[in-house]
């Protein structure tokens, strides 16, 4: 639920600042006073409207319905802002959030009922609504329903691979071709892994090849004192031993410098940069030695499969195929017992609409491809009229109904912004009206515009939006408050002795 509201420099307001309650929350006051204003920017927050507000700040209770991935935090409430300068940035817990993910993460929570909203009534909802009955009744569909769509997902991702093989084969030649001269050019360099480093190492040996030589030969001088040194450290009695090992030390390493300058010699230096040349070049093309060969490795293993691919597209054409017809079999155990509970569904929104003075509607589970959710789409019909063709006051409550029926069922929780829904209808219409929505509010925050008493006295919180000095203002009514802004709306500014005694009576009724 919103616990608190807060808007700054919003059309007409100067300031906002609300403590909201739980249950069902009342907003009236005369027309153009902002209203309208104050709703939008609530929805504003949750990404269903325009930012219009300076800054403006929700604080809601935690929820289990709502995952907030990597904007959770330790505090115990969540706070969504809004803050319009040059542009509109948008934070969840102080962290920064698009609109388009805000208003995703924020579904299951907040729903509006207003201006032909058809969320509530979208074929989807209505299918998650009719499952959830099944559920009621079976909670075995459920773990049916996951098998189909894990079977589903394992189809989809083999009928695409088909697809892709299927692609294959009419290429199948030309792609056996280039990956055959993919192995074969990296088979001409014929490389091995630390090649390049031995031949580069070569190459800076080539080039100090005569200093070392000469280097050699002028420190070779030292062995011509070497016995007369040795001598020297037998008379005064030193470590001739520590001076013999030297020597044989620094001989040893002479000899090697000797050995490889040989091997210099023989070596062909023209032969040795063109190597370095061909190494660098695939170097270049692959980025090293390593990912030419991983990426022969690579080519061989497509080769294998282009070579052997009609047979392995044969199996997975069989496999797909078993895969579907075992999914259209469960689909349609599923969509009889989709049928059965779109009747008991049927009948639990006819309770309510028959309770908001409408006439009762009819479930059809109609017919589509195959996807995830099966092969059934629910749609609506109300004596003869489609959803498109309701009028706006009818659509709004069939909306509630459908709402009223996903709360008993799945024990619903969350905001639900209402707009006017009780416009334009009759005293018996409103009083249905405040007593459905009172009993949504068991399970929701419902926040409403209204037009009509019946809803302000069924109301455990009542917000009035009034003009004052030109500017718009919001405040919560105490007791002696709200009769007096019921009494309004019942008689208007005059008349009001007899209005507050109606006021209060009404107020009662709902109280009890």
């Amino acid at each position: 639920m919103i616990e608190r509201f807060y808007a700054k420099n919003l059309v007409g307001f100067k300031t906002l600042d609300l403590e909201l309650s739980p249950g069902l929350i009342a907003v009236t006051g005369p027309s153009g006073a902002g209203k309208s204003v104050f709703m939008g920017s609530l929805l504003a927050l949750f990404g269903l409207d325009d930012v219009k507000a300076e800054r403006s700040e929700a604080v809601l209770r935690r929820s289990g319905v709502l995952e907030l991935d990597s904007y959770e935090c330790d505090e115990p409430d969540i706070t969504v802002r809004a803050v319009k300068k040059e542009k509109i940035r948008y934070f969840l817990n102080d962290l920064t959030i698009s609109k388009k993910r805000l208003k995703e993460m924020m579904r299951p929570l907040v729903g509006h009922i207003g201006q032909r909203n058809n969320r509530h009534l979208s074929p989807q909802l209505l299918l998650e609504l009719v499952d959830a009955m099944a559920i009621f009744s079976d909670p075995g569909f459920a773990e049916r329903l996951s098998s189909f769509r894990e079977l589903y997902e394992s189809y989809r991702k083999k009928s695409l691979r088909l697809e892709e093989m299927r692609a294959d084969e009419k290429r199948v030649k030309e792609l056996i071709e280039f990956a055959e001269f993919e192995i074969s050019k990296i088979d001409e360099t014929a490389p091995r892994p630390g090649e390049d480093e031995e031949l580069m190492s070569i190459k800076r040996k080539l080039s100090k090849k005569e200093k070392i030589a000469e280097a050699v030969a002028k420190a070779s001088r030292i062995f011509e004192t070497e016995h007369d040194v040795h001598e020297a450290l037998t008379l005064i009695e030193g470590d001739s031993l520590l001076f013999d090992e030297a020597m044989n030390m620094l001989r040893s390493e002479f000899e090697r410098a000797g050995e490889m300058l040989d091997e210099l010699e023989d070596t062909d230096v023209e032969s040795v940069l063109n190597r370095i040349e061909e190494l660098a070049a695939l170097k270049r093309r692959y980025g090293s030695i390593e990912e030419a060969l991983a990426y022969r490795d690579e080519k061989v293993k497509e080769l294998e499969y282009y070579r052997n691919i009609d047979h392995e597209l044969g199996g997975l054409e069989k496999e797909v195929e078993t895969i579907y017809l075992a999914l259209q079999k469960e689909a349609q155990n599923i969509s009889y017992s989709r049928k059965e509970a779109s009747e008991r569904v049927e009948r639990f929104i006819n309770g309510y609409l028959e309770q908001l003075r409408m006439p009762p509607l009819r479930i059809e589970i109609a017919k589509k491809p195959l996807d995830i959710s099966g092969v059934d789409e629910v749609k609506i019909d109300l004596e003869g009229s489609a959803v498109e063709t309701l009028s706006g006051g009818e659509f709004n409550r069939v909306s509630l109904a459908v709402l009223l029926c996903k709360s008993e069922l799945a024990g619903g929780e969350g905001v639900l912004l209402i707009d006017e829904i009780d416009a334009n209808v009759s005293g018996d219409e409103s009083i249905a009206i405040a007593r459905v929505l009172k009993a949504l509010s068991k399970n929701y925050q419902v926040i409403a515009i209204s037009h009509q008493p019946h809803l302000s006295a069924a109301a455990t919180q009542h917000i009035l939006v009034a003009k004052e000095g030109g500017e718009s203002v919001a405040k919560v009514l105490a007791k002696e408050e709200r009769v007096a802004e019921i009494s309004r709306m019942i008689a208007g500014e005059k008349g009001m002795g007899e209005a507050s005694k109606l006021a209060e009576r009404i107020m009662r009724e709902f109280a009890s």
